[in-house]
């Protein structure tokens, strides 16, 4: 899969984590939007994502994802962009103290998928360094919305939401 590819499934992969949530919380949140920019690494680790509440953005760091596409599985980058994106959606619901919403990611995770090995599970108890060394998740997001950084939006994304004007 390249990133093309990926940013066609992300919305997918995002209706998935809607659904688990209002499954195992019953929470639901509609008019969620998915900006791609890029926000680096460093050699303590990377941001994932980010969620500016009280609003509706959620970015996601286009670094890892392009490290992931090149050297691991598809599954794990699905499995990485479902924890991303079901964590800072737990945080787009309210949820915004980091270890509360680490540890509902992992309640949630473990309850959508009971299996040990599953890719998603692992991220959510072990953190990317699971599969990529050395390479730690940083729950500790800028608490200013990143001014005058490109954000490439993605088409289709919380596409439920606006059903209604079809």
């Amino acid at each position: 899969m390249d990133y093309t590819e990926l940013k066609k499934e992300i919305p997918e992969i995002f209706e998935k984590v809607k659904k688990n949530v209002k499954k195992t919380l019953n929470l639901h949140r509609a008019g969620v939007s998915l900006g791609i920019v890029e926000m680096g690494m460093s050699m303590h680790g990377f941001i994932g994502g980010m969620h500016f509440s009280p609003g509706t953005d959620i970015v996601m760091n286009k670094t890892p994802l392009k490290i992931l596409l090149t050297t691991q599985p598809d599954e794990i980058v699905r499995a990485y962009v479902y924890h991303i994106l079901l964590h800072e959606y737990l945080h787009s619901l309210g949820i915004l103290d980091e270890r509360m919403c680490r540890e509902l990611t992992l309640k949630i995770t473990e309850q959508v998928y009971p299996q040990n090995d599953y890719p998603a599970r692992i991220i959510a108890k072990k953190g990317i360094a699971a599969f990529i060394s050395n390479q730690h998740l940083i729950y500790a997001p800028p608490a200013l919305k990143p001014d005058g950084i490109s954000i490439e939006r993605i088409d289709g994304f919380d596409s439920e939401s606006y059903s209604y004007y079809s």
